[in-house]
This record gives C-alpha cells, sequence and structure tokens, in this order.
C-alpha cells in the first residue's frame, strides 16, 4: 500500500521576515526594561538639548544631575530661559515624542525617557526585518546566525543605553545603522522603485547623522562619497547625467547640514573642547608642559593646568588670564599646533587606541535613584563586544590598526568579487564607508576631544562593531551565476587534478574525438589523424543512432 504524502508546510517569506522583526523589537524591550529600565545617567550636558523642548534637566536631587543616576522623567522648567546655541538633529525626534508625550498619551511632564527606548526598540526591530529580508539567499542556520550577531551589537551596552539618554549620540548612533542597512538595499537587485526609496531612506538617515552634534561633521566625507557616487535612475532621470541627480541633491543636503551645525557651534564649546585637549592630551605627553604652553601662544604659567579638566576643582578656564587668551583655543590654532608638530600629531592618533579599547566609559550610571542601585552603577546584560575589546587592550595601537586593515581587506574583496548590482557588492560598499566612518570618528575625538575621549568615540565604536558582521554577511551571501563566471572559485589541487583528468578522458570517447586538436596527441602515438566528421542531413553524425 502506497504511502501518503503530505508536503511540508512552509511559512510564506514575508511571515519570517516580520516574525524576525517583532521578535527582536520585543527581546531588545525585555533587554532594556527587565528588571529594570537601563540607560545612561547625565554627565552634565544634558540641559543644552533638553532645554530646547523646555525639559529641566538641573532639578534637584542633585545626584540625577550627572553622572550617578539617570533620569526617566523629566519635568518642564519654572521658567523659559534662553538656551544655548547646541545645533543637533536629535531635536526632533525629542520634539516629536515630547508632543505624543503630552497631547496623545497625556502624561505630565515635559517627556519620558522610557518612550525613546521604546522607539529604539521598533528600529531595531525594522532593522532586523530589513536584514532578514536581504539575507534571503543565506541557508535558514547562517542568517539566524547573522541576525543574532547584529542583534548582539544593537543590544550591546555601550549603544543600547543610548537609547534613554540625554545624548546627541544617540541621533548618529541611529543614523548610521539605518545608512547600513538601506545603503546595501539601494545597491542590491531591486526595482528602480524600490533602489530609489532605500537611497532617499539612507539620504536622510546620513543627514541625521552629519547633523547630530557638531563632531559628527567628519562624517560627511564618508557619507558623500557612498552615496554621492550612486546612480539612481528616476522618473525620466535615466540618462547619464539624469542618474546622477539624486545623488548630486543628497551631497548638497549634507553639506548644508554640515554648514548649519559648524555655524551654529557655541563658541563656548569650542574654546572648552581646545581647553581639555591642550591640558588633558598634550601637555601630559610632554616634559615640559610650560614650554607646550608657549607654542601654543599662551603663558608659560599655564603648564600648572596639566592634567585637569572641566570638572577639576581648578581648571583653566578659572584662570584670570584665559579670558585675554581665549581666541587661541581655537580649532585653527590647533590645527597649526598640529601640523607644525607632527611627532606629536602621530604620538596623539596612537595614543587614543587606549580609549579606543576601554570601549565604554566607565562613570556614568545605568540606573535610576529608586532603582537601589548604588550611584554610578553600570549594567552588563549584553557585553560581548566590550569584553572582547578589553581582552585585546595589551595589543594598543597596533591591534586597532590591525582590525581595521583587517576590515578595509574584507570590504575590499567583497566589492571585488561582487557584481555591479548585487548584495555582495552592497555589503562591501557599506562596509569601506563604516571603516571611513571609523578611522574619521576616531581622528576627529583624539584631536578634537580632549576630554571623555571614550564617549566621544561612541560612534567610532559603533561602526567598528558593525563592519564585521557586514562582512560576514556580504561573504555568506551566495554569489548569482554571472558573478561566479566572472570570479571563478579557487580550486584545491585534488579538485584541480580531477577535472583536468576527468576532461582528458573524455576526449578520448568518440563522440569528442573529432574536437581533439589533429597532429598532436594522434601524430605523436604514430596514428594518421582522423578524417573530420561530416554531419548527415539529419543533423547526426555518422554512426549515432
Amino acid at each position: 500500500m502506497r504511502r501518503l504524502h503530505v508536503p511540508r508546510w512552509r511559512a510564506p517569506g514575508w511571515v519570517t521576515i516580520l516574525a524576525a522583526g517583532v521578535v527582536s523589537a520585543a527581546l531588545m524591550g525585555v533587554r532594556l526594561f527587565v528588571p529594570q529600565p537601563v540607560a545612561m545617567a547625565n554627565n552634565g550636558d544634558a540641559q543644552r538639548l533638553m532645554c530646547q523642548i523646555h525639559a529641566d534637566a538641573a532639578r534637584p536631587p542633585a545626584s540625577s544631575a550627572q553622572w550617578y543616576f539617570v533620569r526617566l522623567h523629566y519635568a518642564f522648567t519654572s521658567h523659559h530661559s534662553r538656551c544655548i546655541d547646541y545645533p543637533t538633529t536629535q531635536y526632533l525626534q525629542l520634539r516629536l515624542t515630547s508632543w505624543v508625550h503630552r497631547h496623545l498619551l497625556g502624561l505630565t511632564g515635559a517627556i519620558d525617557t522610557r518612550e525613546l527606548m521604546v522607539e529604539y526598540c521598533v528600529l531595531v526591530g525594522i532593522v532586523i526585518a530589513l536584514m532578514a529580508w536581504l539575507l534571503r539567499p543565506v541557508r535558514l542556520p547562517i542568517r539566524i546566525g547573522l541576525l543574532a550577531a547584529l542583534f548582539a551589537v544593537l543590544a550591546d551596552a555601550t549603544f543600547a543605553d543610548y537609547a534613554g539618554s540625554p545624548y546627541s549620540e544617540t541621533t548618529a548612533l541611529y543614523g548610521l545603522l539605518v545608512v547600513a542597512v538601506a545603503g546595501v538595499i539601494a545597491v542590491a537587485p531591486v526595482n528602480d522603485q524600490g533602489r530609489v526609496i532605500a537611497f532617499l531612506v539612507a539620504s536622510v538617515a546620513a543627514t541625521f547623522a552629519v547633523g547630530a552634534k557638531n563632531e559628527t561633521v567628519t562624517l560627511l566625507i564618508p557619507l558623500a562619497a557612498l552615496l554621492g557616487t550612486r546612480r539612481v535612475p528616476f522618473g525620466r532621470l535615466r540618462s547619464r547625467l539624469g542618474v546622477r541627480v539624486l545623488p548630486a541633491l543628497c551631497v548638497v543636503a549634507l553639506l548644508a547640514t554640515a554648514g548649519w551645525s559648524m555655524a551654529h557651534e557655541s563658541r563656548e564649546d569650542q574654546e572648552i573642547n581646545t581647553a581639555q585637549e591642550v591640558t588633558m592630551t598634550l601637555m601630559p605627553r610632554v616634559g615640559d608642559p610650560g614650554q607646550l604652553a608657549a607654542d601654543f601662544g599662551l603663558p608659560r604659567a599655564f603648564g600648572q593646568y596639566s592634567g585637569t579638566n572641566w570638572w577639576s576643582d581648578h581648571p583653566i578656564e578659572n584662570d584670570p588670564a584665559f579670558s585675554h587668551y581665549r581666541t587661541r583655543f581655537s580649532r585653527s590654532n590647533l590645527v597649526r599646533y598640529f601640523a607644525e608638530h607632527p611627532t606629536m600629531s602621530a604620538r596623539v592618533f596612537s595614543g587614543g587606541a587606549d580609549a579606543y579599547l576601554t570601549f565604554r566609559a566607565n562613570y556614568l550610571g545605568n540606573y535610576a535613584a529608586n532603582s537601589g542601585q548604588p550611584p554610578q552603577h553600570q549594567e552588563c546584560r549584553v557585553c560581548f563586544v566590550p569584553s572582547a575589546a578589553h581582552a585585546l587592550k595589551w595589543s594598543g595601537f597596533p591591534g586597532v590598526l590591525a582590525y581595521w586593515l583587517a576590515c578595509l581587506a574584507g570590504a575590499a574583496w567583497l566589492i571585488r568579487t561582487g557584481s555591479a548590482n548585487s548584495r555582495r557588492r552592497g555589503f562591501g560598499l557599506v562596509t569601506l564607508t563604516l571603516l571611513g566612518c571609523t578611522v574619521i570618528q576616531y581622528a576627529t575625538a583624539v584631536y578634537g576631544e580632549g576630554n571623555e575621549v571614550t564617549k566621544h568615540l561612541a560612534v567610532a565604536l559603533f561602526t567598528a562593531t558593525l563592519a564585521p558582521v557586514w562582512i560576514a554577511a556580504g561573504a555568506l551571501t551566495p554569489r548569482s551565476p554571472s558573478e561566479t563566471a566572472t570570479h571563478p572559485r579557487l580550486l584545491r589541487p585534488g579538485k584541480l587534478l580531477q577535472r583536468t583528468t576527468t576532461s582528458a578522458h573524455l576526449l578520448r570517447t568518440p563522440p569528442y574525438e573529432a574536437l581533439r586538436p589533429a597532429g598532436r596527441a594522434t601524430a605523436a602515438a604514430g596514428r594518421t589523424p582522423p578524417a573530420p566528421t561530416v554531419a548527415s542531413p539529419s543533423g547526426r553524425c555518422p554512426g549515432e543512432r
């Protein structure tokens, strides 16, 4: 009796993609809220951001105002004072969330950062779903592993705790994450409409990342290189110049955002950052800090502030002579000094590896004041990447440089072995962009941010952590037949010998005998070359049935 064959049920592709997004968003919610919500405490700079939505970040208790505890709920300021000039695209997310908080949810106060954390969970779900869609050609076990690796990066305490924090780095992290996914889709083999949508999404996300804060303006270079070199056919814009219109508009938007950010930068912030670079980065590296102060155009007496920062008991900003020399604390003077002292520039660049491999600021608490946790207590629910970085801290700058070169080699290999419009090349191009963001943000932090270098390296660390995931995704994505023909796989010696022997054996068989070159092997054997075979009118060779 024949067995009844029941076809195995398989869920449609969109169901698995949607399930991946929903499960990821739910898991991120558990990671951030259970058993207690976690975020990052204010380092003293929250007021310049929260003031823009009339939220009070300095209200007592003082322990929740700086460093020790996270503030989840922000009340309105008692009086509307003028805010410090602080241009940031983070304002748009805060303003929208504050409006939802007050008008749709009907809650008191200006904002609750737990709402921002929920938004991050939604973003993670969307990104994981899009990544699952990109990895459709990959076998299911490998696909699950790649998605799990991406989720581990997004859930890492170094980055996930920014979701509920009063910092503008959050927008840069979100923007780069969206660019990393949408950038691959913009290169992948999709229809023109999908490519245009992906390109526009990546362009908007890149604009948000560049305008997150003054220090992220340098992201303009790698992001413009990625998006500005694309060819995007749109509507009637399909000519040689027409496909360059949208990329050109994207570059213009990035330039305008960078110009807006730099034009509205607070002079006080620039002076403080430059002063910290002098007292915290440069002076401790020389034997005579007074001479360094003189080389910088400052009094030799300023050498006494070597090693101090903004929060010290007697910072350089409190010196009576500071106001007279405050014009010397500028980026142009800092650039001049580094240009005239290349040895010091190299020492500063390599010396940033210690803060880079520290990976996470260890002085900002992650729990609220009513959580029962001690001040400045940090959570470590997901800390795989910082643990790996700490284990490699002994390698110093050579280890960091080796990591960058390995990512560069992986990106170059993906670009080399991928066709013009393929997922493999898309992953390679985005990886190259992520590496560019890492290097340029590293240089921005070590050369322009004397204080809290590890915290200011968050963007560089985020892109550096995403890069190997993108390399693995591109390497494990099957190539199309055209790509395989263009870039054949390397054969092992045994396989090559087997294929050569098989080909030679086939050439000796009668149907293929005529394909052998006349007068070569047959002449060597002392036989006359066979006469060329003439096909019969029926199309068959003589003797063929």
